[in-house]
Formats: structure tokens, C-alpha cells, sequence
């Protein structure tokens, strides 16, 4: 069996124009609604829950764990954080615009593995991807140079959609594999940088990495068929797409949970509320309690009586923001005004 990169002309990709032109058509669609919905978001504590999610998905997808808490610590600091290998995948994102160069990378991989580096891995590039039993082995080290060197001029000078561009890259890099070690996680960081481009924003939408985490295995076997192919990499743009816009898709549904709490908390904002009211309102709102709660359930938030309860339920009904939901079963149930 011939991988990929053993054809002469392998970097001559093919791809179905059709099926991949209506995918991205989709899911540029659901880019436009996404940002429409960021307009109403604190986009700078999304941006950074964003961030910390990808940053710690990608290390997972390379089975190394990473402290959650921690990295948001220095995702919050920025370039004064302690993480040198979190510290790239920022600079890769705020820096986007900047020249994708041999120096810039060596220096990302410096970062990885903790050690200066000036070259490119000298030994074979044999790999078993994930914790499946497909094998791949990328180019010989005598290759490298003039792998990479192309691999350089293509990423800075071809056109072509963003998201396209991005699919290529990452597995053009992953088939290369120029370092001993930490390709995946640099791959990663480098289709970040790319999808910015693709934006013009230095800001992530979405947690890409995240969701390839939970197609972790599906991600292993979709590359490496590819890497086996003879050039076609239909199926993996494809699937590349897909996993943006089931990103897109997680992303849209927290954001709206966040603008229904946005907007329920400016609707209240000028109504005078008691301590247990808005103990009650928080609670609805953070789902605490059920959608539509009774009474009982309310006194067992506040631990009062029912009848206690039932006194903060009929002030908030007098002051427009809860309602009596319609009768049914044998406790009255009551539910929060949107």
C-alpha cells in the first residue's frame, strides 16, 4: 500500500467542487446567524471560554490532560501567562495576519516541547493514529525541507475559500509531520490561525477542537483514509466542514441560553424585588428550579413554609413577572414570564 505522499504530484488535491461548495454554503449560513447572535453576547468572557476549550481539547485529542481552570488563568492573562505552548496557540489566533514562516513554526514547536529547536525531525515519521491500529508513516527526513518549503509558499500565497483552505492545510501538515512529536496539537493551532484568516478576525466563534474531540476516533480514521488515498481529499473537506458547523450549532445554543438570561435580567432590572423573589428568579433562570415549579418547590429553595412560598409567588404574579401556568394534576405549577 502507497501513502499519499509517495505519489509525485501528491500535493495536486482533488476535491468534488459541487459537494463541497453546497456544504460550505451551509455552514457559512450558520457563521452569518452565529455572529448576529454574538452581537448581543459579553464577547470577550465568551471569546475566552471559547479559547480555554479548544486549547484544552486539542492536548486531549492528544490524550495529554490539561487543568481546565488553569488554562482559563492564562488564557485571561494573555501574553502574561506562564504557559509557553498556550501562549503560541493565542499568538496564533490575535496574530493571524502574520507570515506562517519555517521560523515561526520552529518556534511554536520550541514552545510544545520545551527545547530550542532549529530543524525538523531527522528520524522516520511512522505514527499509529489515535488509540486505533491504523498506521501511517509521513515523508523521509531527507524530504522535509523541500516538503515544508512548498507547504510554506502554498499557505501564504494560494486563494481559495478560507474553510477549504484550512481542511487542506491541516492534512497536508499532518502527512508532512514534520516534528518528531506534537503535530497534532500544531496542526491545530495553525487551522486556528487559518479560519481567523478566514474570518479577518482575531477572535475565535467557535470551539472546533472541542468537537473533534468527540469525533476523536471518526477524526483519526477520516485522515487516515485520506493519507492512504491517491489524492482525492473529498471526504475528509467534507467532514472537516461538518465538524465547523456542529461546532457552530454548540456554539449558537449556549449563546442563546446566555441572551435569554441577558435579556430576562434587563426586564427585571427595574422592578423593586424582595431577597427570596429574586432567589426565586435566579433559580428559575439558572434552571435550578424546574420550568414550571410549584409552590412546594419554592419552599423548599427558600426552606420556608408552603405558605411563605406561596406569598413571594403572588407578588411576583402581581408584579408581571411570573404567572399561574393552566391548571393540571393536583398542585397549581407556576413558571417564570419570558
Amino acid at each position: 500500500m502507497l501513502f499519499i505522499h509517495q505519489f509525485p504530484d501528491w500535493t495536486h488535491f482533488r476535491f468534488d467542487s459541487k459537494r463541497i461548495l453546497d456544504a460550505l454554503g451551509k455552514t457559512r449560513y450558520s457563521e452569518g446567524r452565529l455572529a448576529g447572535l454574538l452581537a448581543f453576547a459579553d464577547k470577550k468572557e465568551l471569546e475566552a471560554e471559547i479559547v480555554t476549550e479548544d486549547i484544552v481539547a486539542s492536548y486531549a485529542i492528544d490524550g495529554i490532560a490539561l487543568d481546565k481552570k488553569a488554562v482559563r488563568k492564562d488564557v485571561d492573562l494573555r501574553s502574561k501567562g506562564n504557559s509557553p505552548d498556550i501562549k503560541i496557540y493565542l499568538g496564533a489566533i490575535e496574530n493571524f495576519a502574520n507570515p506562517f514562516t519555517r521560523e515561526r513554526l520552529l518556534g511554536w514547536f520550541s514552545s510544545i516541547a520545551h527545547a530550542k529547536a532549529s530543524s525538523f525531525r531527522n528520524s522516520a515519521g511512522d505514527i499509529e493514529q489515535g488509540d486505533t491500529n491504523m498506521r501511517f508513516s509521513g515523508p523521509g527526513p531527507e524530504r522535509l525541507e523541500s516538503e515544508m518549503s512548498h507547504f510554506f509558499d502554498w499557505f501564504e500565497n494560494s486563494r481559495m475559500d478560507g474553510i477549504v483552505k484550512a481542511a487542506i492545510a491541516h492534512f497536508w501538515f499532518l502527512t508532512i509531520r514534520p516534528f518528531r512529536s506534537g503535530n497534532g496539537r500544531l496542526a491545530r493551532a495553525m487551522t486556528a490561525l487559518l479560519l481567523c484568516r478566514a474570518r479577518n478576525s482575531g477572535q475565535l466563534q467557535y470551539a472546533l477542537n472541542k468537537r473533534i474531540l468527540e469525533k476523536r476516533d471518526d477524526y483519526f480514521r477520516t485522515l487516515n483514509r485520506a493519507q492512504c488515498s491517491n489524492g482525492d481529499l473529498t471526504d475528509w473537506i467534507l467532514w472537516f466542514i461538518e465538524q465547523i458547523g456542529a461546532a457552530i450549532c454548540d456554539r449558537e445554543g449556549a449563546i442563546e441560553n446566555e441572551i435569554k438570561h441577558i435579556r430576562f435580567v434587563n426586564k427585571i432590572s427595574g422592578i423593586p424585588l424582595g431577597e427570596r423573589e429574586q432567589e426565586l428568579l435566579e433559580a428559575a433562570s439558572a434552571g435550578t428550579l424546574p420550568r414550571e415549579f410549584t409552590a412546594k418547590d419554592a419552599a423548599t429553595l427558600f426552606g420556608t413554609s408552603h405558605d411563605t412560598a406561596l406569598r413571594e409567588i403572588q407578588s411576583l404574579i402581581k408584579k408581571g413577572v411570573v404567572m399561574a401556568c393552566p391548571k393540571g394534576g393536583r398542585s397549581q405549577r407556576y413558571c417564570v414570564i419570558d
